[in-house]
């Protein structure tokens, strides 16, 4: 599969150059990092919730989890995670399970934890499970300018209730 169309558009209005890195099959974005062999911090997860009224994405590192009182501390409002349906019906031109961590192409807020400032290099899911999509830092900040950011996620072995995913 290639990039799909939403992405691809989304990415081409902004002007963004990007390149793409094939592997393996892969079911999270953890595995893909492994099989690529990108380093965890580099590679950028997407974790969808709501607070039933809207639904927005969390951009993490891949090792890390997200810390939901970190997130409605920023967003303002209580947070659940999203279903898989409902994360289906929103990235419909995406494999189930292969969200990439641009929520914005697809119509929702972006919240993003500042980890993802430290490195020179930025891996997402290119919508498959298959495929990633190379970014430079500097235009993943490009894309993220107008959306919030702060430190909304931490290393699993952090987490001191179940609040966190």
């Amino acid at each position: 599969m290639s990039v799909p169309a939403t992405l691809n558009s989304y990415l081409q209005n902004k002007s963004c150059a990007y390149d793409t890195l094939s592997h393996t099959f892969s079911s999270t974005a953890s595995e893909a990092a492994l099989l690529s062999a990108v380093p965890m911090k580099q590679m950028v997860k997407a974790v969808v919730v709501h607070d039933h009224n809207h639904y927005m994405l969390a951009a993490v590192p891949a090792m890390n989890k997200v810390m939901l009182p970190q997130l409605e501390q920023i967003t303002g409002c209580r947070t659940v995670l999203a279903k898989e349906s409902e994360i289906k019906r929103i990235f419909g031109d995406c494999e189930t399970g292969a969200v990439p961590a641009l929520g914005q192409a697809y119509g929702l807020d972006v919240i993003w934890d500042d980890a993802l400032n430290e490195d020179e290099d930025l891996y997402i899911e290119a919508g498959d499970h298959r495929s990633l999509i190379h970014l430079k830092r500097e235009q993943f900040q490009a894309l993220m300018k107008n959306h919030r950011h702060g430190q909304i996620s931490c290393a699993p072995e952090e987490l001191y209730d179940l609040t966190h995913y």
